[in-house]
């Protein structure tokens, strides 16, 4: 049975920050494969610190939407530890060129001789993983910024990552049975790069998905309780509309059994 689980669900600079919400990335089990999304700060830590405790030496992969400290802190560590704590080459590290090159990579040289194999996100590409596709979706955010679809025999997860908010971007979800939402924010601004809660609820409505979840938050959502904006999503738009919690598993059966 595969699951999605919300190690963090931390977003912004002052939850993380404060650590109001952990800031630790999403454990993805999809068809047997595990992929790791988004290793932030206190990754490592939390995996082991779960229960039952997850093993990075059994991940498939590391997606890194892109190169923020929210979400890219422990990306070595992490890369380490899925190669058997660097004693071996194994696993994929799919990320954002400017997170690898530039005059900024997070990827460090060192950490790149421990996966097998390292790809370079682009729009319009898909990557298969022991079964899983991906594909990655431009966002705009201010650093080179992917969304993820993951598709299997478990159906097609869709991770709306930071981004600021056009109406052709649920396009790129149509068909996601379950939908993450970063959501940052409880009201709209127009100079953050973040969407907020009145712009997720255009692309859940127009996405349609089986589940919806929200994460990812700032302190003006969690100010706002968001299991209680959940809620009233849910009763709005008739779907099925959750607010992730630190540590909250949810099990494929969520989303394909609607």
């Amino acid at each position: 049975m595969g699951y999605v689980k919300f190690l963090g669900t931390a977003g912004a600079r002052f939850v993380v920050a404060r650590q109001l919400r952990y800031s630790a990335g999403t454990w993805i089990e999809l068809s047997g494969t595990q992929v790791l999304l988004d290793p932030g700060p206190g990754t490592l830590l939390r995996c082991r610190r779960v229960r039952p405790a997850l093993d990075p030496a059994r991940l498939s992969a590391v997606l890194l939407s892109h190169k923020h400290l929210d979400h890219s802190t422990d990306i070595n560590i992490m890369l380490e530890a899925m190669a058997g704590a660097g004693t071996k080459r194994r696993g994929v590290l799919l990320a954002p060129a400017d997170a690898l090159e530039g005059e900024d990579p997070v990827v460090l040289k060192y950490a790149r001789r421990f996966p097998a194999r390292i790809e370079v996100l682009t729009e319009g590409k898909t990557w298969e993983i022991d079964g899983i596709q991906v594909q990655a979706v431009r966002h705009r955010h201010g650093v080179e910024t992917y969304g993820l679809l993951l598709n299997s025999e478990e159906g097609r997860v869709g991770f709306v990552i930071d981004t600021k908010f056009s109406p052709t971007l649920p396009e790129f979800y149509v068909g996601c049975d379950l939908l993450v939402l970063n959501v940052v924010r409880r009201e709209w601004s127009p100079d953050i790069d973040h969407l907020s809660l009145p712009e997720a609820v255009e692309i859940i409505r127009a996405v349609e998905p089986k589940l919806a979840v929200l994460t990812h938050f700032g302190i003006t959502m969690l100010r706002g309780k968001p299991w209680e904006l959940a809620a009233q999503l849910s009763e709005k738009l008739g779907l099925e509309v959750v607010a992730a919690s630190d540590g909250l598993t949810v099990e494929s059966t969520r989303w394909l059994s609607r």
